[in-house]
């Protein structure tokens, strides 16, 4: 699909409470620990929080949530309903974010993910993050390490 066909069809706004039930489902499909319901509503009340979801005729398909840290923007969710990877809508999702953090003037964007996720990793790095790090064991279910990644949004 044209990035531009996929731009009309799908929109990303904020996470509103009625949202949050399909927002898990989707979560739970995702993740072997996945956030929990009371974890998405604090995110909703959340002042330095961004979470939105991402709409395609009128179905939430995915989510990403956004933290202010100061000079940084942290990508602390970013997840896309299984049936509908593999579509552009994580990519989607994720220019959003690098277009969120320069509209905010943050000098860079960052985020964790599992090591052995190649397909988000192959994203994160096809739009210009690097590697920066590795945090071992941050993941509580299997211990899995953790790869930081970062983009830098100044020269």
């Amino acid at each position: 699909m044209q990035r531009q066909d996929l731009e009309k069809r799908i929109k990303l706004i904020p996470l509103e409470i009625s949202h949050i039930d399909k927002v898990y489902e989707i979560e739970k499909l995702s993740y072997s620990n996945p956030w929990t319901k009371f974890g998405f509503l604090a995110e909703t009340r959340n002042p330095f929080s961004m979470p939105y979801v991402l709409i395609r005729e009128d179905e939430i398909v995915g989510y990403i949530v956004l933290w202010d840290y100061g000079e940084s923007l942290h990508i602390a969710n970013i997840t896309v309903h299984p049936n509908y990877r593999r579509r552009g809508y994580g990519r989607f999702m994720l220019k959003f974010a690098i277009s969120k953090a320069r509209e905010m003037g943050k000098r860079m964007l960052t985020l964790e993910v599992r090591e052995s996720n190649e397909p988000a990793r192959k994203l994160y790095e096809s739009e210009g993050f690097e590697a920066i790090g590795k945090i071992n064991g941050y993941y509580p279910d299997d211990y899995e390490n953790a790869i930081i990644y970062r983009l830098k949004l100044e020269d």
